[in-house]
């Protein structure tokens, strides 16, 4: 899950936002694994998440329906989803601990928090995995701002040009930060994006 490891921002930006990865181990534990997914995906339907996708039917943001979404959910798939709020994180990794799934479960963000939580609901991580930055020319590389934006696309499907365009045009008054995060969230199908943090970022162009 090291694409989720990359996202831009000061702490202030980046304490409400999450990713989620709950995966099956291919012949390990990946038969019978459809059902637990489902369960999986009902708790945070419940929790109330800020994103979801799936490479082959999209995002929330690309009209994706969750019960759809459900349906194909059948042995060794995996889940993909983007949290907006520590509360949230906790409520989910509660209710995955009572679960006992069996399922592999990662969880992205500000290290510090994520420690918090997993202490606080009795949870132990297994592994951690942690970025150490861009390495480079870095003169060669988006603004800040666009970065901050960007980087919530682990597999850059989202362009940093596009990006720089809807902040001009957010600048201008033609366009709103709603419209902009509809336009640029709908880009990353697998469902990391959060589309709360990047209206927030949007909204700081104005």
């Amino acid at each position: 899950m090291t694409h989720t490891l990359h996202r831009e921002g000061d702490v202030k930006s980046l304490a409400n936002d999450y990713v989620i990865l709950i995966t099956p181990a291919i012949g390990i534990n990946d038969k019978g694994s459809g059902v637990k997914l489902r369960k999986a995906l009902q708790i945070l339907l419940d929790a109330g998440l800020a994103n979801i996708g799936d490479v082959e039917h999209g995002s929330l943001l690309s009209g994706l329906d969750p019960q759809a979404l459900a349906a194909h959910l059948t042995d060794g798939k995996r889940i993909r989803a983007s949290i907006a709020d520590k509360g949230k994180l906790k409520t989910i990794l509660e209710a995955f601990k009572k679960e006992e799934l069996g399922l592999s479960i990662t969880v992205s963000g500000l290290i510090d928090n994520i420690l918090r939580i997993s202490k606080a609901v009795g949870l132990k991580p297994h592994t951690i995995n942690m970025s150490l930055g861009v390495w480079g020319n870095l003169k060669r590389l988006p603004a800040k701002e666009v970065l901050e934006v960007t980087t919530m696309c682990g597999h850059h499907m989202i362009s940093s040009a596009l990006v720089a365009d809807m902040m001009a045009r957010i600048k201008a008054g033609t366009l709103s930060p709603d419209k902009a995060t509809e336009t640029i969230g709908k880009l990353c199908v697998c469902g990391i994006f959060n589309p709360h943090r990047c209206k927030d970022l949007l909204q700081q162009v104005i």
